[in-house]
């Protein structure tokens, strides 16, 4: 049987996924060309965000890390293989900001998107913590993580963005963020 091409992108995006995981789980990792970050829809759907500040990405993986049993406990994202990564393709580089759904409502074409996810994304679950990067083809960039759950997600507004900065996440304006996250890279 000859792979379809649809068949062919979703083992290219495959790979990229678990290209760009291996170097994390190996302790050491692809070179950072910008930030990572959560926004909310008005209604409160999840929005990927990204800031390139340097160079580019045309990919994007999230994945769910561990449950969140205790929610006063501090979580950390382990270097541990995740159940499944949902993964993005951008239609052209990213050189700077861009935004795209991390959920789709089922029957939703994605044909027009600029972000193209590989499968339909799985739903976020509550007491999940999950990982969200930018990453390339050729695992030459990524963008910092970010890990985050749904309570975080439910304390943001549409004009809010999460974002880690070195071990410390920051809320800040989408218009802060956009000025301000690539300040020391």
């Amino acid at each position: 049987m000859v792979p379809t091409t649809a068949r062919l992108r979703r083992r290219a995006l495959l790979a990229v996924a678990v290209l760009s995981a291996l170097p994390a789980l190996a302790g050491c990792g692809v070179e950072s060309a910008g930030v990572t970050g959560v926004t909310v829809t008005a209604a409160g759907e999840p929005v990927g965000v990204v800031l390139v500040c340097h160079d580019r990405i045309d990919a994007a993986v999230l994945y769910p890390d561990e449950p969140v049993t205790d929610p006063d406990a501090e979580v950390t994202a382990e270097a541990v293989e995740p159940e499944y990564t949902d993964s993005w393709s951008a239609a052209t580089p990213v050189e700077d900001f861009s935004t795209w759904p991390l959920t789709l409502p089922p029957g939703s074409d994605t044909a027009t998107l600029f972000w193209t996810p590989e499968e339909p994304p799985r739903p976020l679950k509550p007491g999940r913590l999950y990982t969200l990067y930018g990453a390339t083809r050729d695992n030459s960039w990524s963008t910092d993580r970010h890990s985050f759950t749904l309570a975080d997600l439910e304390r943001l507004t549409p004009d809010q963005v999460s974002y880690t900065h070195g071990d410390t996440v920051r809320t800040t304006t989408l218009a802060d963020f956009r000025a301000h996250a690539c300040d020391g890279f």
